[in-house]
């Protein structure tokens, strides 16, 4: 081989070496902090090396068949480097945000008509190119310019000229290779999709598993091709798998070995303590004669309460602590959400169901192609309307609201509308009170919106009411905060995002105070409030927040250390609490609280459903799966998105210790050293739970699964 044709398969070397590297920054997690990856097996991994080699080839080949100069050939490379370093770059970006693998069949995340917002989305994410050092992910274009450089001007001191025909010229051999490197797609795709199948049931992390296992660029290829890598038809679901976990009984075994029913005592519910007007021993039914408001907070961690590190003390959210005291707090409260995010915590609070994860439900509902019992359904003697500051088609409310769940009406907010009789669009419904937090957002302002649900409560005349107020606020990447600041970089050293989310507390505290007044305006109602996610700031910042050094090693309990597997219980830990006022006693301003407590035990969004249909004795002959939020009783919270696992005396990340069994630090974080229940056979019944639940989910079973 002559000296020139040396220098050209050096750069076809380095277009596959660099852009084979280059995958490791979104599939592993040392390179991408947002991702929790599968173990890494020598076999996956030469898989997935092989797999990307296969694409990577087709595309070599491919442009060889189109293009037959040498010039064009290294330009063709140097345009498809680029291009997969911007899917690199893109993926990354998504991974920040969904914590978990894009995916071709969940295009319809991008159907939310939400312009401004993507637009503050893509100037973060630009920043991060900088500021973040993800400009590393364009390296291999950036590599192959400079050696088209040199290869030019070296071109240019010889006698061959670099536009002529050159290296593996011959056209059916750069068909063959074509064929080959389809036929190693394929059978690399086919052993993830057997691997998948047996060994990982869970439908939200198969995107995970295919670009860890079969390789990134290769997955992509096949999902292009229409390979969908589904198990869906593989085994049917069974009514009879949701017996064992129905706790609509009598009585019931749950899977601790402790016995429930249906109907909770006050003696088993020892954190609540209860005004003597409604000291009941039971508490079914206790809030019965009320309406009720639900309110959906965005983006609350539940970190924000932590007063033990140098910055969040008292001072801090004091409105809403003092609402606390007034009510009954769930201080170990967890999301369920998946890819759907506020849409998935509303799914799980309003049917008591996990999310599947992997898709938005929202967006997949149409023409009635599921029943599920939700919520407003059950309320079926009163009033129920959910508003929501946003456009009607964000997240598709405007038809699931009233479809599926039943509400009679859903109110919106949409400036650029034109004005209609019979209007849902709030800003002409409510014409008066259409103010938003600063004159660039969006959205309409959360106070707004409380106002909004005061005015509906004044029509409903001798109407017992279910309102569901859903805030927007604070919302990634936090822009349109009205106050100023009160930390800048000078106070406390942490990335222009986390420093946004914590200024927004003055936000917050007037939608609190807010609430409070239009509370005093509210009679005989309960208010349960819940958070739908959290905030996705980096681990490092958390720990600055909380006064702790950021470890990405041991999980072990160390008051000075905030661990990796720490950090994950941290971002899906939120808030919910139930507020029951007395109408007639005030405390400083604030109606004094009939039922307080605090809630330690770990509890979830799906637990809600069956907390509001026990107090407020709703009657449904419907299955439902979760606990009462009020209750002894012990449960877990799955989170859908990346099928962790949270019980009160571990955390586990489920992908990593059900494939090897091994209660490493890595896999799971030990709260309880004197746990009963051994981790790996739990996580095999959860396992198997989550499986059931979104075979259930998939194929509308819930609709029969009554008693």
């Amino acid at each position: 081989m002559n000296k020139h044709n040396q220098k050209l398969l050096i750069f076809i070397l380095l277009y596959y070496v660099l852009n084979i590297v280059n995958t490791y920054f979104v599939t592993t997690a040392p390179l991408n902090r947002y991702l929790t990856a599968f173990e890494r097996t020598p076999l996956f991994e030469l898989n997935s090396i092989v797999g990307n080699f296969a694409v990577l080839t087709i595309i070599l080949f491919v442009g060889f068949l189109i293009f037959t100069k040498t010039n064009k050939r290294l330009i063709y490379l140097i345009v498809v480097t680029f291009l997969l370093n911007g899917l690199i770059f893109a993926l990354g970006i998504f991974t920040k945000y969904y914590q978990t693998i894009f995916s071709f069949y969940e295009m319809t995340l991008f159907k939310n008509p939400a312009t401004t917002l993507g637009i503050s989305i893509l100037l973060e994410s630009l920043k991060e190119l900088v500021v973040y050092y993800r400009i590393i992910v364009f390296v291999p274009g950036i590599t192959l310019i400079v050696y088209y450089t040199y290869l030019r001007r070296y071109y240019s001191k010889t006698e061959v000229k670099i536009k002529e025909e050159a290296l593996l010229s011959f056209k059916p051999l750069n068909a063959m290779f074509v064929v080959v490197g389809i036929i190693l797609s394929f059978t690399t795709l086919g052993i993830f999709n057997i691997s998948m199948n047996s060994n990982w049931t869970i439908y939200a992390e198969r995107p995970l598993y295919g670009v860890q296992t079969a390789g990134l660029y290769n997955y992509y290829f096949g999902q292009a091709l229409g390979f969908k890598y589904d198990f869906e038809n593989i085994v049917e679901a069974d009514p009879s798998w949701y017996v064992d976990y129905n706790k609509n009984q009598n009585t019931y075994t749950n899977v601790y070995g402790e016995v429930y029913s249906n109907n909770l005592t006050k003696s088993q519910a020892s954190t609540v303590i209860l005004d003597g007007t409604i000291d009941n021993n039971k508490l079914n039914g206790i809030l019965k004669d009320k309406n009720l408001v639900l309110i959906h907070l965005e983006s609350f961690n539940h970190f924000l309460l932590n007063e033990a590190g140098p910055y969040l003390d008292e001072t801090y959210l004091p409105t809403l602590k003092a609402l606390l005291e007034q009510s009954y707090v769930l201080d170990n409260f967890y999301t369920n959400v998946g890819l759907g995010n506020s849409s998935d915590a509303e799914l799980s609070v309003l049917t008591g169901l996990y999310p599947s994860g992997d898709t938005t439900l929202y967006w997949n509902y149409k023409d009635g192609n599921y029943t599920l019992p939700a919520l407003p359904q059950l309320f079926s003697n009163r009033l129920s309307i959910s508003l929501h500051g946003d456009v009607l088609e964000f997240y598709n409310r405007g038809v699931v609201h009233e479809q599926l769940f039943g509400f009679d009406d859903f109110y919106y907010y949409n400036p650029q509308e034109n004005n209609f009789e019979e209007t849902k669009n709030g800003y002409y419904k409510f014409e008066d009170i259409t103010y938003a937090s600063t004159e660039d957002s969006p959205w309409l302002s959360d106070l707004a919106l409380l106002e909004w649900t005061k005015a509906v409560y004044d029509t409903k005349g001798d109407q017992k009411v279910f309102l569901f107020p859903i805030t927007i606020q604070p919302h990634t990447p936090y822009e349109y905060n009205p106050f100023e600041n009160r930390f800048t970089n000078e106070d406390i050293n942490l990335e222009a995002t986390t420093l946004r989310y914590l200024n927004y507390e003055a936000y917050l505290e007037s939608f609190y105070k807010k609430f409070i007044e239009v509370s005093h305006e509210l009679d005989n109602t309960a208010y349960v409030f819940y958070s739908d996610h959290g905030s996705g700031i980096p681990q490092d910042d958390l720990a600055t927040i909380l006064g702790l050094e950021s470890s990405n090693g041991t999980s072990e309990v160390n008051d000075n250390v905030l661990s990796r597997l720490e950090y994950q219980r941290e971002m899906i830990k939120t808030l919910a609490f139930i507020y029951v006022p007395d109408d007639t006693h005030e405390t400083d301003g604030l109606k004094r609280g009939l039922m307080t407590g605090t809630q330690s035990l770990v509890r979830s969004q799906v637990d809600l459903y069956r907390t509001i249909i026990e107090l407020f004795d709703l009657q449904t002959d419907n299955y439902y799966f979760g606990v009462n939020a009020l209750s002894d009783e012990h449960t877990f919270s799955i989170d859908s998105r990346t099928f962790s696992v949270v019980t009160d005396d571990y955390y586990i990340i489920g992908k990593r210790l059900h494939n090897t069994n091994d209660l490493d630090k890595d896999n799971i974080f030990i709260i309880n050293e004197n746990y009963q229940y051994d981790p790996i056979k739990f996580l095999e019944y959860v396992y198997l739970y989550k499986y059931r639940m979104d075979r259930a989910m998939r194929t509308n079973l819930y609709q029969h699964l009554k008693n």
